[in-house]
């Protein structure tokens, strides 16, 4: 092999071996973001959304004696995430399930329904408060990650 080919197949060589490693970074730093999603919806559940009150600490139905209703046990919805984050958006009309998008009934974003058309079975307002997009995909995922088929 000629001393030109010899450098030509070091320099591939490490540059594959860059590329390796970059990989293997971004994949770590990916599974590291995961974790602190999951993380920061499970403090989402817990405090700001106060899930647990309604679904129990476990996700499975048993909140607190004074929530208002019933709720489902999270590990046996059926529901994927995109249906997930609409529940938690918009809630359930008719049902105890709050809206924790504050501006939800405000146009027909959220089935497509106002609250003037849904009149007295538009979910109600959340106990705690309202969450961001980000927020409602954070507690979701910990949903999905905790309770769901588990």
């Amino acid at each position: 092999m000629s001393p030109i080919a010899s450098r030509c197949s070091i320099v591939v060589a490490a540059a594959m071996l860059l590329a390796l490693l970059g990989s293997a970074r971004a994949q770590e730093a990916t599974k590291q973001e995961a974790t602190n999603d999951v993380s920061f919806g499970e403090r989402l559940y817990r405090d700001k959304a106060d899930c647990q009150f309604c679904h129990g600490v476990n996700g499975d139905g048993h909140g607190d004696p004074r929530s208002p209703g019933k709720a489902p046990d999270l590990h046996k919805t059926r529901l994927d995430r995109t249906q997930l984050i609409e529940v938690v958006t918009c809630g359930r009309p008719g049902s105890e399930m709050p809206h924790f998008d504050k501006y939800a009934y405000d146009d027909k974003g959220c089935y497509g329904l106002s609250a003037a058309e849904l009149g007295k079975n538009v979910p109600p307002e959340p106990h705690s408060t309202s969450l961001t997009k980000r927020e409602v995909a954070a507690v979701v995922d910990y949903v999905a990650a905790t309770f769901v088929g588990k």
